[in-house]
């Protein structure tokens, strides 16, 4: 079954449009479900202003169903998984928002040190320190249709499982220095030398 949002026979008057090049000011003609065109005239690539890619967030099909995504479009759709386990796990946490503050710190501490540190597997990093404190994270997870390779790179991090490979050691070199990192900074007293394995976790450490 095509998804209705590409299935033309749905379309209305609005899924075709023209829009000038950004780099030239020629006229291009988009298509609702074009993620890109060639501009004819200077020969950019012109991304589509309009697309939608709220179901690409988490639709395994998304790029057989919108065609090779560029990697600008493949950054957005990072992002919108990001803000939708961020929803998710709110939801877990009402009534205890200072969970969610916990997770929320733990969050923006690692995708800080995954930046300095330029390793390690940011999109599971991130996922590990949202889902510190929820029970099941991996069911979350999988109600959320995010990727197997995903999810079981999260519950290695999640149950501290030994690394296999480089990318994985670094992944759970970062993720316990945001862990301590974020204990640090909600109960600096009970914090007492705290070992870091990361230089940016030491860096981070003094600034605070």
């Amino acid at each position: 079954m095509q998804c209705p949002g590409q299935d033309n026979r749905y379309w209305d008057g609005e899924a075709v449009f023209e829009v000038s090049c950004p780099h030239c000011g020629n006229e291009l003609e988009f298509f609702k479900d074009d993620s890109q065109r060639s501009c004819k005239k200077c020969g950019n690539r012109v991304l589509n202003p309009r697309i939608d890619f709220g179901c690409a967030a988490y639709c395994s099909h998304a790029e057989q169903c919108l065609g090779a995504m560029p990697p600008e479009l493949l950054a957005k759709q990072k992002n919108l998984f990001k803000d939708k386990l961020s929803l998710a796990v709110r939801k877990q946490f009402v009534g205890r928002e200072e969970l969610f503050k916990k997770a929320c710190l733990c969050t923006e501490i690692a995708e800080k040190l995954c930046k300095e540190e330029q390793r390690g597997d940011m999109a599971a990093v991130l996922a590990a320190a949202l889902l510190l404190d929820i029970e099941t994270p991996g069911a979350l997870l999988e109600e959320l249709k995010a990727d197997p390779k995903m999810i079981a790179a999260v519950n290695r991090l999640l149950g501290h499982q030994p690394p296999d490979t480089d990318e994985e050691q670094a992944s759970a070199d970062i993720f316990n220095d945001a862990c301590l990192l974020t204990e640090l900074q909600s109960a600096p007293q009970t914090q007492a030398n705290p070992s870091f394995r990361t230089a940016s976790g030491s860096k981070v450490s003094k600034e605070l």
